[in-house]
């Protein structure tokens, strides 16, 4: 670009593109920290682009694409990997509008029903999360065949204990796969950028610029102050700390009533579902009086309210209506998912005031407000009430000021103590003017370690130590620990999955040099902890590394140091030698299964071993129960286990009653009662309890219910394919096992449809559901052909119950005729 370098139309790209964005986003030029990253972005060059929120980092991204497919390398692929479902959709959506008017096709792959894997064989760029992403690479390779271009967005979610391991993963398989592709990460809040850019050979564009200004103040008691502002100009004159109107007793309120005499929206995070409940229903009840005035907006809030109660029977339906009538509603992942898009669309149309949320929402939707209000900066976690990550309050700030909608965006954070007023300076400190944290690889955690090694082996083609070492150098973690220690992980792992029955060695491959391994070649970074401690008087770093024959002894100085004193140091050892780099590995039929499955081998393990124990006792004419299988199901680390609720002398009774069919011991108390919570829950769903008497009774919202009734259906299709594929099973057991299996299957259905068996030839009706399968059962019948068969009594008695009519009843006949 020349000239006029901040003009889309001096892009070098197709006039499809430039016309697109003129004519239907109204894009005529670009952002500052847009241009400066275009280059890279065009040219092909790996980029990693740390700018604020609503800076236009997408687009930088999109356009990347477009040169990528259009023009660098016509007919290839373009991966868009995004942290939730959520942004998959809304890229999605952007992405199919651009795309279509270029001829290109976009496909989404963020789950495994049909609504949620969309256009995938035909796809020119796919929209998908980094687990999806994963679970193809190991089941449909030819996806990421011919991929041009990969965009990382919230890249800074490497960081991430859960979810980093598998995009850090996913980033090393293509980039050794692809090592053409080019590269484009994207983030607004990393503390270690150089790092990361490092890792991924990008070309660093770090910009504070933000088309929306945006304030950051702190609010103690009623006192605000601004501490800082990002503007599109250098200089920015702070407005005059100022007193908000209201009572102290409730500063949000006074933060609320302040954003609606401006015609503003405001966010609200607290940290708990409770807090984000409960305030909702306070400030509602201010609210519900500045609308008395308004009867075009309260009929409009009155039917919201009506739509998100009529979703599901419970009693937080019924409180998130009450809250909607105020011009309020709570945001957390109790509600369920059509609640939630309510209330996302009626926030985003401007209906809602405020909405109070915990912390997930900042990275789960694009939901910007005018104002933003952190009410809680510390939270419940790890034991202990503790600070929040500047990365989180980073992200939910970042959510003030919409573009095109607002001159400035204002971020709030409360200050609280015995004097806030004095704890409002080490906020500030904190929050606005301090770095967030640096990303760190998770990827040395067990879970991840053992799951994505045994994906390697099995469908990733690692199948020697050589390749296994050479892959994990190319990930993230290798810039952050020494290779040693992560060699020491990768054997202790190796070893387990072998004595799983995951792996099998195989003859040493002589074609690789084992003189590639020596220690003493050790080339990492110096970790900072070393160069602090090297300038300590008497303290010297030496680069030997522990030898392959060292055991439960070694010296100092062969972990990088040389003390003065020369006194050896106890460290804890493998008592296994070291694997050689060129011993190989096969996955076994158990372990191709597992990775395909996308389960953690440790769950793997778990349920094999627990449904072993079933098995065994189906051979004495013994059938387990469905809570023991969800029991044994929910300990698994796959699994969401839900935490005791119930009265616990409640859930202690139960334990008794159920522990001697149980096919998993458990002696922690605290996990012990929450395997019976879990199991107890879910075996109420399948008896038909209703969403209000679970909520009820387990102490469980409907969303939280819907997630893991979503998890047990997918663990119960891999328990029973383990079970099948379990070659330890003796031929005098195989009818058992198939008879288990079915047992299995029978329990699955009857956790998607939550009914009860004498339900399942009902419920294969599509949009009966259990309710109306009930009613069915209740006049005798009790197979879908009989509906057929139903006399003019019959129909009228089935009319005369709440739910049927005559178009209902003319579907269902149709529908069974098509499955007949």
């Amino acid at each position: 670009m020349s000239g006029r370098p901040y003009l889309v139309a001096d892009l070098d790209l197709p006039d499809c593109v430039p016309s697109f964005l003129s004519k239907q986003w109204g894009i005529k030029s670009l952002y500052p920290p847009q241009a400066e990253a275009i280059p890279a972005a065009l040219g092909g060059r790996n980029l990693l682009l740390a700018i604020p929120t609503a800076s236009g980092k997408s687009l930088v991204a999109y356009l990347a694409i477009c040169r990528r497919l259009l023009v660098e390398e016509i007919g290839s692929r373009a991966i868009y990997i995004v942290p939730l479902k959520a942004l998959a959709s809304e890229k999605y959506e952007e992405l199919q509008s651009l795309a279509a008017t270029c001829g290109l096709e976009v496909g989404m792959a963020v789950g495994d029903a049909n609504r949620e894997v969309q256009n995938l064989e035909k796809a020119d760029i796919l929209v998908c999360t980094s687990e999806k992403l994963d679970s193809l690479s190991r089941n449909r390779p030819d996806v990421i065949s011919g991929v041009s271009v990969v965009i990382a967005d919230e890249v800074h979610l490497v960081n991430d204990s859960s979810r980093g391991p598998t995009l850090e993963v996913n980033l090393a398989r293509l980039r050794i796969s692809h090592p053409k592709a080019q590269i484009v990460a994207l983030s607004a809040t990393i503390g270690n950028p150089e790092k990361i850019a490092e890792w991924l050979d990008a070309e660093l564009i770090i910009s504070d610029w933000r088309p929306v200004p945006l304030q950051y103040a702190t609010l103690a008691e009623r006192h605000l102050e601004v501490r800082s502002c990002v503007s599109t100009s250098e200089v920015t004159t702070l407005p005059a700390p100022r007193v908000l109107e209201g009572p102290k007793s409730h500063i949000t309120w006074c933060a609320l009533k302040d954003t609606i005499d401006e015609e503003g929206q405001l966010l609200v995070f607290v940290s708990t579902r409770r807090s984000a409940e409960s305030e909702a229903r306070k400030l509602s009840e201010r609210t519900l009086k500045l609308l008395q005035s308004d009867s075009k907006r309260m009929n409009s809030l009155s039917i919201l309210a009506d739509e998100v109660q009529k979703e599901n029977d419970s009693a937080i339906s019924d409180r998130l209506a009450s809250a909607v009538r105020g011009g309020l509603a709570f945001h957390h992942a109790g509600l369920t998912h059509k609640q939630r898009k309510s209330i996302e669309k009626a926030f985003k149309d401007g209906l809602l005031f405020c909405l109070t949320a915990t912390p997930t929402l900042a990275a789960g939707v694009n939901l910007p407000a005018r104002r933003v209000f952190v009410r809680d900066l510390k939270r419940w976690q790890d034991g202990m009430t503790g600070w929040i990550s500047t990365i989180e309050v980073r992200q939910m700030m970042g959510r003030a000021g919409r573009p095109r909608y607002d001159t400035q965006g204002e971020a709030w954070l409360a200050c609280k103590g015995e004097d806030p007023v004095f704890e409002a300076d080490a906020v500030a400190e904190r929050y606005i003017h301090g770095p967030p944290e640096p990303v760190i690889s998770k990827l040395a955690a067990e879970p991840p370690l053992r799951m994505h090694l045994l994906s390697g082996i099995a469908t990733g083609g690692l199948d020697n130590r050589d390749l296994i070492r050479r892959f994990f150098r190319a990930t993230f973690l290798s810039k952050t620990q020494p290779a040693y220690l992560i060699d020491e992980r990768i054997d202790k792992t190796l070893n387990w999955l072998v004595d799983e029955g995951f792996i099998n060695r195989g003859v040493p491959d002589k074609s690789i040099d084992e003189a590639d391994f020596e220690l003493g070649d050790w080339d990492d970074e110096l970790p900072s902890w070393a160069t602090s401690a090297g300038e300590t008087a008497g303290v010297g770093y030496s680069k030997q590394m522990p030898t392959s024959d060292a055991k439960s002894r070694i010296i100092s100085n062969s972990i990088g140091f040389e003390r003065a004193d020369g006194i050896e140091v106890q460290v804890i050892n493998s008592s296994d030698e070291r694997e050689p780099l060129s011993m190989t590995y096969q996955a076994t039929n158990l372990g191709q299964r597992v990775a395909q499955l996308y389960l953690d081998p440790l769950s793997a393990t778990i349920l094999r071993d627990g449904f072993r124990k079933a098995i065994a006792m189906m051979a004495q004419s013994k059938k387990p129960t469905e809570f023991a299988i969800m029991h044994l199901i929910s300990a698994t680390p796959d699994f969401l286990m839900m935490w005791a609720k119930r009265n616990k002398d409640e859930l202690h009774v139960k334990t008794a009653i159920e522990s001697e069919g149980l096919l998993r011991e458990e002696r922690l108390e605290d996990v012990l009662l929450g395997l019976t919570q879990t199991a107890w829950t879910l075996e109420r769903w399948i008896d038909e309890a209703g969403f209000r008497s679970i909520e009820k009774e387990m102490k469980i919202a409907p969303g939280d219910l819907r997630t893991r009734v979503e998890l047990m259906r997918w663990l119960l299709y891999a328990g029973r394919e383990l079970v099948l594929n379990d070659e330890d099973i003796s031929e005098e057991n195989l009818p058992n096992a198939v008879n288990f299996g079915k047992v299995l299957d029978s329990l699955k259905q009857r956790i998607i449809h939550g009914c009860k068996a004498e339900l399942l030839p009902m419920v294969r009706i599509p949009n009966i559901g259990r309710g109306r399968a009930r009613d069915l059962f209740s006049l005798g019948l009790m197979n879908p052909r009989e509906v057929l068969e139903l006399t003019d009594f019959d129909k009228r008695r089935l009319m005369a119950i709440r739910g049927w009519g005559p178009k209902v009843l003319e579907r269902a006949v149709r529908d069974i005729r098509k499955l007949s």
